[in-house]
């Protein structure tokens, strides 16, 4: 069956405009029970869960895991992710999704930056909390939610500050050297995930099968076999993909040209980028933001 990750694009996410109402941050958080199976996305921003009931499985860039209470997870952008849940035991977790710039800038937490984006490659995604730590773990992502609902003096600064609390604790609990749990691959192998993960953060620059072959050190029909087998595209189908669907969206989420648009998703000649996506759309860039300006009529 072919692996299609949806996309979620967090300039038309209404929960990230919802959060921002009472501040600046942008930062929300909610309470979910996902349902037994929560399919495969992937977004430009940043997630940090808890779950606090049930079990399940969580499939991270291809690396899987068992879900119990007390595990905390961290998603970086465009992370791939994937979450079943035990019918018998329902999943329900705390979600914290927010803009990964909030954990960077400021001089004194430069720790953040040297592991943080190793997070799912070189260093797990999550962690299972036990005991004292996980009561802790539990007191402050209530403190999050509570900092979240009310629009107080500081609102902002409180919440950033216990986020970047709750991210200390997890990297430090992974990279103190506890054994991680339950890790697998999922058939038919984590070289395919590589690939794919390596295709969501450059889509937008000049790459091809070639540069993704190089990067990898391996032949190009290896990884152009490998990749259709695993997704059912071909390297170049999936880039177009990403593209136009990331054109789309600022299309209709943002005010700027459509030459800008082209140029910011990856492609250096507009007329390939029209072609493209009017394969896609069945429509021009221009007429797809026309259409999608004009209010929807009933019959």
């Amino acid at each position: 069956m072919a692996v299609f990750p949806q996309y979620q694009d967090a300039k038309t996410d209404d929960r990230f405009r919802l959060g921002q109402q009472k501040g600046s941050l942008p930062f929300y958080v909610s309470y979910n029970k996902p349902g037994a199976h929560y399919p495969m996305h992937y977004h430009d921003f940043a997630e940090l869960s808890l779950v606090t009931e049930g079990s399940g499985t969580e499939s991270i860039n291809g690396l899987v895991h068992n879900l119990r209470p007390g595990t905390m997870s961290l998603l970086l952008p465009h992370h791939i992710h994937e979450l079943r849940s035990d019918p018998a035991c329902p999943v329900k977790l705390y979600s914290c999704m927010f803009d990964i710039t909030i954990l960077s800038g400021n001089p004194y937490e430069s720790y953040l930056s040297r592991w943080l984006h190793k997070v799912g490659s070189e260093l797990p995604s999550f962690h299972h909390f036990e005991g004292e730590t996980l009561d802790a773990i539990a007191l402050l992502i209530g403190q999050i939610v509570r900092e979240y609902e009310d629009a107080r003096v500081g609102r902002d600064a409180v919440l950033r500050g216990k986020l970047v609390e709750a991210v200390t604790l997890l990297l430090r609990a992974v990279l103190e050297g506890q054994p991680v749990e339950d890790v697998r691959q999922s058939d038919p192998g984590i070289r395919a995930w590589s690939i794919m993960r390596y295709i969501h953060l450059h889509y937008n620059e000049p790459i091809s099968l070639n540069t993704v072959s190089s990067h990898f050190n391996l032949h190009a029909s290896y990884v152009s076999r490998t990749f259709k087998e695993h997704t059912g595209k071909t390297v170049g189908d999936y880039m177009h993909e990403l593209r136009i669907a990331r054109a789309a969206t600022l299309l209709t989420a943002s005010g700027m040209s459509i030459t800008d648009i082209c140029m910011e998703v990856g492609y250096d000649s507009y007329r390939t980028f029209a072609r493209v996506f009017r394969q896609h759309r069945g429509m021009s860039p221009s007429d797809y933001r026309l259409s999608r300006d004009k209010p929807v009529i009933s019959s």
